[in-house]
């Protein structure tokens, strides 16, 4: 039998009680009609009471009831507002990131679940993707121009960055940063969906579930109406990731506009770096010292380097090195590790204190997704059963304090001889 109909039956048997002793004109009998009674009206306030919490009672009491179906967006609002402070507080969050080595996933993801084997592949599509796109005759009459105009001063390292100042500003530059952005879109799932990503999101949902609810019905009941499963929020981070590449794909959106403009800054820093500089000077000495005798025909030249299959299948082999030796460094250099650490702490870091209060818009948009049916129901499936001993409570302690008033009363009638 559920609390409900153990609360009810409780009151019924109360006001059967009140009336089969009615009649009854002795003192016991006295003492329990007045028992009954006292217990039948605490019974039926307490169930009045509860009743309002969620709905009219009799179906048509309106006045100060339906409490909870009434002030819905406002709970709402106080529980997005708890939990912003109390549950996903960025500073609590950022604090139990700090605790995991994001350089091993990284590792491991590349060494053990294929993950090397599909950066290359998504590589050498992009790089064959920007060969075949490439503005051959704009890079080569820019570049031609340069070479012309050559002296002592001549400075390569300034030119590089024009020329990737102008490249992204191009068609081919477009389309170099569009596979980029579907690249990294290619490889989110596949290592959001590892065991790693996911063990790791399930023990620290656990976690955060066990020290936060406290065996707190109100806290536990949160948990349950926002869904913070960890399959839950592996889909709605991809769904995330999703709609932002699909605004960075956008070249008029406000994301795409600050991905440029993110990247003319890096451009610009770039050329700044003394290390670059030497790079650079080192390539120059390398280029017209050693190798090759520039001509003004320099169109044909990129022409043929960009659909010489040999050409491409040494880039290709340049790339796959390049990737091959970057991964198997950070797999021995702790020192990069560590580095990487820190700039995966300070770029998520960033990410949650800017996405904070989208993360709470959420959460409100998945709270307000319940009616006030389902809300009524969701709470009372939590607490209904806390609410339905406050009834049985109600008709034993009324029971007492019934009879505790019958006995005062008699008691004062035979002292005062009335």
């Amino acid at each position: 039998m559920s609390k409900k109909s153990q609360a009810t039956f409780v009151l019924c048997l109360m006001a059967i009680g009140f009336v089969c002793t009615y009649p009854l004109n002795s003192f016991w009998g006295n003492l329990l009609n007045h028992g009954f009674l006292a217990a039948l009206i605490g019974g039926l306030a307490d169930w009045f009471a509860v009743t309002a919490l969620f709905r009219k009672p009799l179906g048509f009491i309106s006045y100060r009831t339906e409490i909870l179906p009434r002030n819905r967006e406002r709970i709402m609002d106080e529980i997005v507002s708890f939990i912003g402070r109390d549950l996903l507080n960025p500073q609590y969050i950022i604090s139990n990131l700090k605790n995991y080595d994001m350089a091993v996933m990284v590792v491991d993801y590349a060494n053990n679940l294929g993950g090397r084997g599909k950066l290359k592949f998504a590589v050498r599509e992009l790089v064959l993707q920007v060969i075949s796109t490439l503005d051959t005759e704009k890079i080569g009459k820019s570049l031609a121009v340069a070479l012309k105009s050559r002296r002592k001063n001549f400075n390569i390292a300034r030119i590089l960055i024009q020329f990737m100042h102008t490249f992204i500003q191009t068609p081919a530059g477009d389309k170099f940063i569009d596979n980029m952005i579907k690249l990294v879109r290619s490889l989110a799932p596949d290592l959001i969906k590892t065991d790693f990503i996911a063990n790791l999101i399930d023990h620290n949902i656990e976690i955060i579930r066990h020290e936060y609810t406290k065996d707190k019905s109100m806290r536990e009941l949160m948990f349950d109406m926002v869904d913070l499963s960890g399959r839950n929020l592996t889909h709605k981070l991809l769904d995330f990731i999703d709609a932002y590449c699909d605004k960075l794909l956008d070249y008029d959106s406000p994301e795409r506009q600050r991905l440029m403009n993110f990247l003319t800054a890096k451009i610009e820093l770039l050329g700044r770096r003394d290390g670059y500089k030497q790079k650079v000077a080192q390539l120059e000495h390398y280029f017209f010292v050693k190798k090759f005798d520039f001509t003004d025909n320099l169109i044909v030249l990129i022409d043929n380097f960009c659909q010489n299959e040999q050409n491409k299948n040494e880039l290709l082999a340049m790339v796959d090195k390049f990737i091959d030796n970057l991964l198997d460094d950070l797999a021995q250099s702790k020192t990069k590790q560590q580095q990487l650490n820190s700039w995966f702490m300070e770029k998520l870091s960033r990410f949650i204190q800017d996405n904070s209060q989208w993360v709470l818009d959420y959460l409100k948009g998945e709270l307000l997704k319940y009616s006030k049916e389902d809300f009524v129901k969701l709470v009372e499936s939590r607490v209904g059963d806390d609410l339905q001993m406050i009834r049985i409570n109600g008709s034993v302690v009324g029971a007492f304090a019934g009879m505790g008033l019958f006995i005062l009363s008699f008691i004062v009638e035979r002292l005062c001889n009335l």
